[in-house]
């Protein structure tokens, strides 16, 4: 039975964990999810970005409807299908708004009908896209389920008694003839009893001003009304001399006041999920950059990503300039210590790391060629904050609050990302205070990266893995954006204390260009 094509039930629903927006800033994906919001705004997606699986089935479920909808016949199929079942939902919304007024509603004829239309333009939509479907082969488990429960919903009772009245009310209004009796400021109706047609006298009459053989031109008229309030009352007129078709008129709107079904309409909301999202990666694909489907880690098992990538950066950039780089956790080991010099790519690295499990838990496909990512509970970040002048504790202070949080709530399930804490103390503190953090996370045996400029952090133990941003070995200044496995040189320790001396190869650079060094 077709629940959601978001959750294969409603169990895995409930279960869904929300993430809070501090975390996502970190990770740099609230700039990637803003575009999304915006180009996707009717549909209101929000919630669907901020809350992530916690079970592998459903991963794997939202991964098969998603590789469905890389087909672009598939594609085109649902897209044309959701905004028009969307947008007829919307209109309808408008129609009861109209209906439910305390002056529109008694005998309100002109809503009436359009919610009629509105009946007519829904069935087509459902008839014509079950047809579509039929001749789809779909491999996931969500879009088969839902044409399943569209194939027979369109052969249900239900929806073949709307149609059929529909119909009968609509070959009930095509017959309807009137005539209107118009004089001064007073209009009267009736049924049309053969009265003749003066189009041809009128047409001969001034046949006479004819030159040559100029054609005749029609304009067509738009269906709106020109004067809500004239045309609702001579159809009100119109009903009380065709009492038993209005009267059906009216029997419809009661019946079929809310007629859009309930799964249809939450299918054409969710699918855009998955419909915005290659939307936004599609041109990151035609830069030449790489998106796969994850494989799903346990706690024990190996994490990795090949040729993985920042894609906020990378959307930013529009692919300009992106370095690749790849990662590996074989088990037991489940924590990055990261160094290397300042602006060499270790913030972006991490980044990436996060995205990745985030997407990954979202149920979409990741940046780089190949991964395997491990499904958390939580994703907590430690990233650089500025420094709150009027705050009562200093930095330092602030940090070790923000790090008891992360200790406080983290489990061996969790995914943490800390990026250059203690700074702000003295080296020794720092040494000190990282090595009881480092210790703690692998008590823990959570997965996750630590950013330090401190190389004995990079602690000999099976659970850390050593990682450095390197530079260019020609040109010690020029940073690579390369992260690789590599046990730490002391050189990032090096540049940190020439950094806060403002003696890095840069600094001096930039010195020297500006000519502060000549004298």
């Amino acid at each position: 039975m077709f629940y959601s094509i978001l959750y294969p039930n409603k169990e895995t629903a409930d279960s869904a964990v929300y993430t809070s927006t501090e975390c996502l800033t970190d990770l740099g994906l609230t700039s990637v999810f803003d575009y999304i919001f915006k180009s996707k705004i009717a549909y209101q997606v929000e919630p669907f970005y901020f809350t992530t699986l916690t079970d592998p089935g459903s991963v794997k479920y939202r991964q098969a409807v998603l590789q469905d909808l890389e087909n672009p016949v598939f594609n085109g199929a649902v897209t044309g299908f959701s905004a028009l079942i969307y947008a007829q939902d919307a209109a309808l919304k408008s129609v009861r708004n109209e209906l439910e007024s305390n002056e529109r509603w008694r005998n309100n004829y002109l809503t009436k009908g359009q919610l009629l239309q509105a009946a007519e333009n829904y069935c087509a939509a459902i008839d014509g896209f079950s047809q579509q479907l039929d001749k789809l082969d779909f491999k996931s488990e969500g879009l088969s389920s839902f044409r399943d429960y569209l194939a027979a919903y369109v052969k249900s009772d239900a929806f073949a008694g709307l149609i059929s009245h529909a119909k009968r009310i609509r070959a009930g209004l095509s017959e309807v003839e009137y005539s209107m009796y118009i004089k001064d400021w007073t209009i009267r109706v009736r049924k049309y009893d053969g009265e003749p047609d003066y189009s041809n006298d009128i047409e001969g009459l001034f046949d006479k001003f004819r030159i040559g053989d100029g054609e005749k031109t029609f304009r067509k008229l738009s269906e709106d009304p020109v004067d809500i309030k004239i045309e609702t009352k001579v159809l009100e007129l119109v009903a009380g001399i065709y009492k038993e078709l209005f009267s059906d008129l009216d029997n419809f709107c009661v019946k079929y006041y809310g007629f859009v079904d309930e799964p249809l309409y939450r299918f054409s909301r969710e699918i855009q999920f998955y419909l915005a999202w290659l939307e936004l990666i599609a041109p990151l694909r035609e830069y030449g950059l790489p998106f796969c489907y994850p494989e799903l880690a346990v706690a024990q098992d190996d994490v990795f990503s090949r040729e993985g990538f920042d894609v906020a950066l990378a959307y930013k950039r529009r692919g300009d300039g992106i370095v690749t780089n790849d990662f590996e956790l074989t088990s037991p080991e489940h924590m990055i210590v990261l160094t290397g010099p300042n602006q060499g790519g270790k913030t972006t690295f991490t980044r990436a790391f996060g995205q990745m499990h985030y997407l990954a838990a979202l149920g979409l496909s990741v940046p780089g060629r190949s991964a395997s990512m491990f499904l958390f509970d939580k994703i907590l970040t430690h990233f650089g904050r500025e420094e709150d002048l009027n705050a009562q504790s200093g930095q330092l202070k602030s940090d070790l609050r923000r790090l008891k949080a992360i200790f406080d709530t983290a489990t061996d399930k969790s995914v943490v990302l800390i990026n250059e804490i203690f700074s702000s103390t003295t080296i020794s503190d720092a040494v000190l205070l990282g090595k009881k953090m480092i210790d703690g996370l692998i008590r823990l045996n959570c997965h996750g990266i630590v950013v330090t400029f401190l190389d004995e952090l990079a602690v000999s133990d099976p659970a850390i893995v050593s990682m450095m941003s390197l530079v260019n070995p020609d040109e010690p200044g020029k940073r690579t954006f390369k992260i690789v496995r590599k046990p730490p040189d002391g050189l990032a320790y090096a540049i940190y204390i020439a950094s806060r001396h403002g003696l890095t190869y840069d600094q001096l650079h930039e010195r020297l260009i500006g000519g502060e060094a000549a004298v």
